[in-house]
């Protein structure tokens, strides 16, 4: 494998439902823990919205999610931002400073060893559940809610209050956003617009807004629940929180001792209109990103153990995805494992 473009993480930090950091994210995984539960009331009232019949109008089949605990406390001034400022920020800004904190502590980076830094912050985020909040009280607009509201300044708002220097941006590619920030990041580090990246991203469900077109499209589990690879797949389970890592060149991080979580290596291609509808995944362009990405990276599929895959646990995406890796890896007889964390975290089975 050659390691001569490879990327390093080098912190990890994160919050999900029942996880509020690193440590407690793995003992959901390795106790098999489930986290979703029916929506509370200080969301919506899901009684309102919910009606079995998905073709219902203005109604979703889903009372289920995934719900991170106390998302509207925050400590704000651990960031220095004002109470005030504080009040009208999105959940997800707030989720992704604490996040990125967490993983700067984990990587042991001082905040003040940063500043100044050419440092890049790239992250996912592709719903504004906060932001439609706020359009329907108009008469509550003011500056921070412009700001507050704002997808940009989920990145912007990191480079800010750590007073980085290099690229910051907001990535919008659905289901793939925060991967596509880590590849984004990838090339900037090595093209040398960054010395180190934060990425990652990050979901916060307030409304039932999205819930209910996901639903006339059947793209959501009734029972609130992922099965990936599952003839009893019927959907995936929607939930929120924030997950960052800390970037560099694997050259840089052995330089300077750091930790090594993991080395990453990515590309990136399109559909087109090789399937349809548009939402449809393509199984021909998942081959050919195997092939490039194994190929311009020199690594061996031999050497593959695990492949933790996309398996949204729908009917459709899973054959594609499932044959598309079974072409590729399964022409050496080797034995692999697959699986998807969305299932590991959000399937009541486990109960």
């Amino acid at each position: 494998m050659d390691d001569s473009n490879a990327i390093a993480i080098v912190g990890v930090g994160c919050r999900f439902p029942g996880a509020p950091n690193l440590d407690e994210f793995w003992n959901v995984l390795k106790n098999g823990e489930n986290h979703v539960i029916e929506v509370p009331r200080d969301r919506w009232n899901v009684d309102a919205f919910y009606d079995p019949d998905p073709d219902a109008p203005g109604k979703t089949y889903v009372r289920k999610v995934g719900i991170v605990k106390d998302h509207d406390k925050f400590d704000n001034r651990l960031f220095d931002v004002n109470d005030i400022e504080a009040s009208k920020m999105d959940p997800q800004q707030r989720f992704i400073l604490e996040s990125t904190f967490m993983a700067l502590e984990n990587g042991g980076i001082p905040r003040n060893t940063i500043s100044g830094s050419n440092t890049g912050v790239y992250i996912g985020v592709m719903n504004s559940d906060y932001t439609d909040i706020l359009a329907s009280d108009m008469d509550q607009a003011d500056n921070y809610t412009l700001t507050g509201g704002s997808a940009s300044i989920a990145a912007a708002r990191v480079s800010y209050v750590f007073n980085l220097l290099g690229p910051a941006l907001a990535v919008d590619t659905a289901c793939s956003s925060a991967l596509i920030a880590i590849h984004l990041a990838s090339q900037a580090l090595q093209t040398g617009d960054c010395d180190m990246a934060i990425c990652g991203g990050v979901n916060c469900v307030l409304m039932p807004s999205i819930m209910i077109p996901l639903s006339k499209a059947r793209m959501v589990s009734p029972t609130g629940s992922s099965k990936a690879f599952s003839a009893e797949a019927d959907g995936y389970a929607r939930g929120e929180g924030s997950g960052i890592v800390i970037l560099k060149k694997l050259a840089d991080a052995r330089a300077n001792g750091d930790k090594i979580w993991a080395i990453v290596k990515t590309a990136s291609n399109q559909d087109g209109r090789m399937a349809s509808p548009i939402t449809a995944p393509s199984g021909q362009q998942q081959l050919a990103l195997l092939k490039e990405t194994y190929g311009r990276h020199g690594i061996d599929p031999c050497s593959v153990q695990y492949i933790e895959a996309h398996g949204t646990g729908t009917p459709v995406g899973d054959p594609i995805e499932a044959n598309s890796l079974g072409t590729f890896f399964g022409t050496d007889g080797s034995r692999r494992f697959i699986g998807s964390v969305k299932t590991a975290i959000w399937n009541p089975q486990q109960e």
